[in-house]
């Protein structure tokens, strides 16, 4: 068996010098680095960005990629978050006072603040009275539904 030498010297030589490894990542590098940290950082946040870079890596197989395609895939993917996050931000508070208005609709037949109030201070008397007035409103109530006559005033 012969041993064939290979004439690129590079090829006897390790990617990365013990310095290299052995520098601390900072959290700029995990987010926005081209080639992956090899360390785990010593921060808490650091390490957690790191893990989630690494899943991203492993996940995606970026690590097989040539460093344009990696900044390629990089650069769609973090348009799309701050896509996403510019949505949250700007509409998700709209969206959340349109659904709180809408169950206000669905749960106490109107959306003004002044009939929920109405509506709620009924539900508490209601309640105050105990089960037997609570019991003569629902049986009231289905007599008007059935009938269509108006109920009695308690």
């Amino acid at each position: 068996m012969t041993q064939t030498t290979v004439s690129d010297p590079a090829y006897y030589t390790s990617a990365m010098s013990y310095a290299e490894w052995k520098r601390e990542t900072t959290i700029p590098q995990i987010l926005f680095g081209l080639q992956l940290p090899y360390r785990k950082p010593d921060s808490p946040l650091a390490r957690f960005l790191w893990r989630r870079r690494v899943w991203v890596e492993v996940t995606f197989a970026l690590s097989m990629l040539e460093p344009w395609e990696k900044f390629l895939v990089m650069f769609v993917m973090y348009a799309a978050l701050l896509l996403i996050g510019t949505a949250g931000v700007l509409y998700l508070p709209h969206h959340l006072a349109f659904l709180r208005a809408r169950a206000a609709y669905y749960l106490f037949g109107s959306d003004s603040p002044a009939a929920v109030s109405d509506s709620l201070v009924r539900l508490k008397d209601a309640a105050a009275w105990g089960l037997n007035a609570s019991l003569e409103n629902v049986s009231s109530l289905s007599s008007t539904l059935f009938t269509g006559s108006a109920p009695a005033e308690l």
